[in-house]
C-alpha cells in the first residue's frame, strides 16, 4: 500500500484538488519537514563513523606498507634466519576477530608484498638460507612497541600468523605445519620504536623447547578418559 506521504504528494500536485481548496480558502500543507520534496528523495544519512577496530586495522596496515629498512640475516653457525621489520605494527587478537574478513585479507596481502620486497633485495641471503635450512624450526617472535598497552604474548603469536603465511608464500618455508615449524615463541616489551624480529631457529626435536618429560607424560597419561 502506498504511504500516506505518497497520497499527500499526489493531492498536492492535483490542479482540481488545489482549485477546490482555494475556493474554500484553505492552503494545502501536505509536505512536512519529514516529507521528501516533490520529484526528489530524502538526503542520504550521515556516513557511519569508523569503528575503533577498523581505525586500528587501517593504521596497522598503512604502517606495514613501509618496508624500506627491512633486512634479514643468515647465521651459518646456528643455521638460523633472522628477519628485522623496523616500524612494524601488530594487531591484537581481539581486534583481529572483530574486523571484516576483507580487511584482514588486505593486511595479509600487505605482508606478502613486504616480505617479497625484502627477499628480492636480499636474494643471495635467501638462497643461502634455502641451501642450509634445517627443519623443524622454532619461530622466535619479538615485538617491540612504545604503545602504552602491551599485547599479551598469545596475541603476538596470533598476530604473527599471517606473517608466517607470507614467509611460506614467498618460499622461505615449505609450509607452516608441524613438519617444518615446531612452535612459535612470542614475546613483547616496551621500547622507543615499533619493530618486529622473527627468527627461524632449527631444533632437533619436533616439540621444540617443550620438555621431554612433559611429552612423555602427555603420551602416557591420557588413557581411561575416552
Amino acid at each position: 500500500m502506498p504511504s500516506k506521504t505518497s497520497h499527500r504528494s499526489a493531492f498536492a500536485s492535483d490542479p482540481k484538488f488545489l482549485e477546490r481548496l482555494a475556493k474554500q480558502g484553505v492552503s494545502p500543507n501536505v509536505l512536512t519537514a519529514a516529507s521528501p520534496p516533490l520529484g526528489g528523495s530524502t538526503q542520504p544519512s550521515a556516513r557511519k563513523s569508523e569503528s575503533k577496530a577498523t581505525t586500528r586495522m587501517r593504521k596497522v596496515r598503512e604502517a606495514n606498507m613501509d618496508g624500506r629498512n627491512d633486512r634479514f640475516e643468515f647465521d651459518p653457525v646456528t643455521k638460523s634466519l633472522s628477519a628485522f621489520f623496523p616500524g612494524a605494527l601488530l594487531l591484537g587478537l581481539n581486534l583481529m576477530l572483530r574486523v571484516h574478513d576483507a580487511k584482514s585479507t588486505s593486511l595479509k596481502v600487505t605482508w606478502v608484498k613486504r616480505i617479497e620486497a625484502m627477499k628480492v633485495e636480499g636474494m643471495p641471503i635467501f638462497k643461502d638460507w634455502l641451501a642450509h635450512a634445517e627443519y623443524p624450526v622454532i619461530v622466535e617472535e619479538i615485538y617491540i612497541t612504545p604503545e602504552v598497552r602491551l599485547l599479551d604474548h598469545e596475541s603476538v603469536a596470533a598476530a604473527c600468523k599471517p606473517i608466517l603465511d607470507a614467509f611460506v608464500v614467498n618460499g622461505f618455508l615449505p609450509d607452516d605445519n608441524g613438519q617444518f615449524i615446531a612452535h612459535p615463541l612470542a614475546f613483547t616489551e616496551r621500547g622507543q620504536h615499533h619493530g618486529l624480529l622473527i627468527r627461524f631457529k632449527p631444533t632437533t626435536k619436533p616439540w621444540g623447547l617443550i620438555d621431554d618429560d612433559t611429552m612423555l607424560r602427555a603420551r602416557t597419561s591420557m588413557f581411561g578418559y575416552e
